[in-house]
């Protein structure tokens, strides 16, 4: 029997990357699907659904099979009361995102399997307790709060260095989702979200997008980096986040980079591949003819930008972007460096090696903080 399909709305959906792929072959990816995706929403536990070796915490940023993961104790005990009523008041348990001194405490004294994974980011866990009246138990969902141990680490937003009303703004105003854009380029895709409403783009996305991006030579048009060697990464922006408007003066186009830090850019994936060779062009182009910390955090990938503030605070020297390494004709990127101390800093470890044996020292993003006084000595 032969089977009809309609792919406008795939194509509809992919249309902001570059023309439609129509060449192409369909495999049956079910069970990861299902095992990494629905079942991580819902929330899985330690010891019963998850091994606690594949929960990997070594790039800071929480990891199970290369999908980025949270863990909280979804009992609250006596304070359920208290977390249904405000997820994010002191007694409620907190979510953890990253590798932080809570979570190490936790393995150290074998209490590691109380957590619960989750990849769910519209803000609602489910919890679960004992009411101390009727000792009757209660379960909800509520809008737990970050852990600031994790914050800490990670200097999120500049949590670590903040005092006062502006620690307890970081806190408050914490996005689950905004955190994993700020991380994707650690992970392979970002986890679902599913209150997202479906996509609305017009049937005649595709040439609009294409058209523009055409009209304006293939330039993004804030950092003004030329792709048109590589148009997949040029995208096009709904302004105001209503994709069914395509008026001109709500449509701008940009490299995925900057898209990813618009407003209103939905659930942006960008792999750390992309964000890397984008810096390459703007380097190649003179983008970055000034390097100062305003100009390397507006470029640099959001995942580095913790790191950024401490070393701006420390007053460290300036940083540069976009620098490949030629080791025997293979050109090995660099997240961010300081040329001079041969000093880098990567997302993804995996060239490590090879950029030690040409002298370089090597730092993970993570590891720069952690160990920001060797890393400040190695820069300095």
């Amino acid at each position: 029997m032969k089977l009809t399909v309609d792919f406008s709305a795939l194509h509809r959906a992919v249309a902001p990357l570059g023309s439609p792929v129509s060449d192409f072959t369909i495999s049956n990816r079910a069970s990861d699907w299902v095992n990494v995706g629905e079942h991580l929403i819902k929330g899985l536990i330690l010891g019963q659904d998850i091994d606690l070796k594949d929960i990997d915490g070594s790039a800071g940023i929480l990891n199970y099979k290369g999908y980025q993961v949270m863990l909280y104790i979804p009992d609250q005990g006596y304070n359920i009361g208290i977390a249904l009523a405000d997820g994010k008041h002191k007694d409620a348990r907190k979510i953890h995102v990253a590798e932080c001194s809570t979570l190490e405490n936790m393995r150290q004294i074998g209490r590691f399997g109380r957590y619960d994974v989750i990849s769910r980011i519209d803000g609602k866990f489910p919890v679960f307790g004992i009411n101390p009246l009727s000792r009757m138990e209660e379960s909800g969902e509520t809008d737990l709060g970050v852990c600031k141990n994790c914050l800490t680490i990670l200097n999120y937003k500049g949590y670590e260095g903040s005092v006062g009303a502006k620690k307890a703004e970081i806190f408050k105003n914490f996005s689950f989702e905004v955190f994993f854009e700020d991380f994707s380029s650690y992970f392979k895709s970002l986890p679902s979200n599913r209150t997202k409403a479906k996509s609305s783009y017009t049937s005649d996305w595709a040439k609009v997008s294409g058209n523009l991006r055409a009209e304006l030579n293939f330039t993004c048009e804030q950092c003004g980096v030329k792709l048109s060697e590589n148009p997949k990464l040029l995208h096009v922006h709904h302004i105001n986040g209503v994709k069914s408007d395509n008026s001109r003066q709500n449509l701008r186009a940009l490299c995925a980079d900057c898209h990813k830090k618009q407003p209103h850019h939905e659930h942006l994936y960008v792999s750390n591949e992309d964000t890397l060779r984008i810096n390459e062009y703007r380097r190649e182009q003179h983008k970055f003819d000034v390097f100062d910390y305003g100009n390397v955090r507006q470029y640099a990938d959001s995942a580095l930008d913790g790191l950024l503030i401490k070393c701006q605070a420390m007053r460290l020297p300036g940083p540069e972007l976009g620098i490949a390494v030629n080791d025997n004709n293979k050109m090995i990127s660099i997240d961010l460096c300081w040329p001079r101390a041969k000093v880098a800093v990567l997302i993804n470890m995996d060239s490590s090696k090879l950029l030690q044996k040409n002298g370089w020292s090597v730092f993970s993003a993570f590891e720069a903080l952690s160990r920001f006084d060797v890393f400040q000595k190695a820069v300095r």
